[in-house]
């Protein structure tokens, strides 16, 4: 013959399964942000393309001139996502220049601002950028680059 259980230990049953099911269940999801939190910082460092090698293929394909306002607008798209910044589509590339510049290791900012002032000569000065200018470019995006991996790695 079957045994009756009483009232209080069905109680505690009920309790201790559905702990039980509620921790799974937040372990579950833990488990999957840190996949995420994981995810999100390999595409963050994968995300940091290497804007030299793009730089000159734009170079080769666009003309210099355009190559520069196209990478120029790259980086800052990069920055912001990669700093989790919103920004709203009113502002200017100075406006979040200044933004990101309270994210990023002064020398980066620094770099970044003389880039911008050289794209700013391009874009709105209409100036033909020389071959040393697009060197000199260059170098900024990979000396850029290189700090902000830095940066990201701390």
């Amino acid at each position: 013959m079957a045994q009756m259980i009483d009232l209080e230990t069905a109680f505690w049953i009920t309790i201790d399964i559905s702990l039980t099911f509620l921790t799974i269940y937040v372990l579950i999801r833990y488990i999957k942000l840190k996949k995420r939190v994981r995810e999100a910082k390999n595409k963050i460092t994968s995300n940091q393309v290497d804007f030299a090698r793009k730089f000159q293929e734009y170079v080769l394909n666009i003309g210099s001139r355009m190559a520069v306002i196209a990478i120029f607008n790259e980086v800052i798209v990069n920055l912001t996502m990669s700093n989790h910044i919103n920004i709203g589509r009113n502002l200017t590339n100075k406006e979040v220049l200044n933004i990101l510049s309270n994210n990023l290791p002064k020398d980066a900012s620094r770099t970044l601002y003389e880039m911008y002032n050289f794209y700013e000569l391009v874009r709105f000065g209409g100036h033909d950028p020389s071959g040393e200018e697009i060197k000199q470019f260059s170098e900024r995006l990979v000396s850029l680059s290189e700090r902000i991996n830095t940066h990201v790695g701390e």
